[in-house]
Parts: C-alpha cells; sequence; structure tokens
C-alpha cells in the first residue's frame, strides 16, 4: 500500500510539472492589447475575450456574391481602425457562421487574418462584425488564445 500511494503521488508531482512546464511556455496577454494586422498594416486596440469562441474584426463595405454556397468565394470588406485608418482586403470566406448576440442572431462572414503581436504570428479566423459603436474594434476570442497565450486581467496594454 505504501509503494502505490508513493507511486500515485509521483505521478501527480510529474503530471504537474509536465502542465506548469507547458504553461511556462505560453505568453501572457492582458486584457486588453495592441494588435497588427498584417494584411491591412493596421494595429488595432483589441479586447481579450474568453468568453468568445471566435475572434470578431469591425469591417465595413463586405461585398460577396451571396448567391449559394458562399464558402471560398472571393471577399473584399475594410477594415478600419477606431482612428479612422483604413485599409481594403481582399480574401476567401472560410465559411458563414450563425452568431448570438446579446439582441439578435445573425450570420457573419468567417476570414483568416493574420494577426502579430510582440513575437507571435498566427493566422486567425475571425468574424466580420459592425463594431462602429464598440470600444474595441477587434475582440480576440479563445481561437486566438488557444495554445499560446495565457490572460492576466490585472495587466491592460493599450499603447
Amino acid at each position: 500500500m505504501r509503494k502505490t500511494w508513493s507511486s500515485l503521488y509521483l505521478t501527480v508531482v510529474l503530471l504537474v510539472s509536465i502542465n506548469l512546464q507547458a504553461d511556462s511556455l505560453k505568453q501572457i496577454v492582458g486584457a486588453t492589447e495592441v494588435i497588427f494586422i498584417e494584411e491591412a498594416n493596421l494595429r488595432f486596440k483589441a479586447r481579450v475575450d474568453t468568453g468568445a469562441k471566435t475572434s470578431s474584426i469591425h469591417a465595413e463595405g463586405i461585398e460577396v456574391d451571396s448567391s449559394g454556397d458562399q464558402r471560398g468565394k472571393p471577399i473584399s470588406f475594410y477594415l478600419v481602425t477606431k482612428a479612422g485608418q483604413s485599409t481594403k482586403i481582399e480574401t476567401r470566406v472560410a465559411s458563414v457562421v450563425r452568431v448570438k448576440t446579446s439582441e439578435q442572431s445573425e450570420y457573419r462572414y468567417v476570414v483568416p487574418l493574420i494577426m502579430k503581436w510582440n513575437d507571435s504570428r498566427k493566422t486567425v479566423l475571425v468574424t466580420l462584425n459592425d463594431r462602429n459603436k464598440m470600444k474595441y474594434r477587434l475582440l480576440l476570442g479563445r481561437n486566438w488564445l488557444r495554445g499560446d497565450f495565457i490572460v492576466d486581467v490585472d495587466k491592460n496594454n493599450e499603447d
């Protein structure tokens, strides 16, 4: 019995150690961060939202052929910062998703964008949305956080 408990204890210690090592490889982000969108050559003040499955960005002038299945179709839109800087983006629709908001349910286009934060660069699927009335034009969801980041809500970076 004594040997079993010591084996179990050693196993638990090893698992905790492995998890701590994995977490130590992750970077710590704050509740807000400044993110560079590579395709647009623009910086966005972003809100980190662990409750959001998918990241979302403010887009205007969305143009896409809305007939039939839209996956893979060319799409163009403007990314616009809070300061009014704007860049036209042309890419392809990854998917269309139904999103439930506090007010309603709506369909949104999903596109890939390359996001850079410090030395991290990753392609993330984002929904295109009218975030004009929101404080942050970019919302970073769990799909941006997953595997790379840990959130410290006491840390805010809005340079």
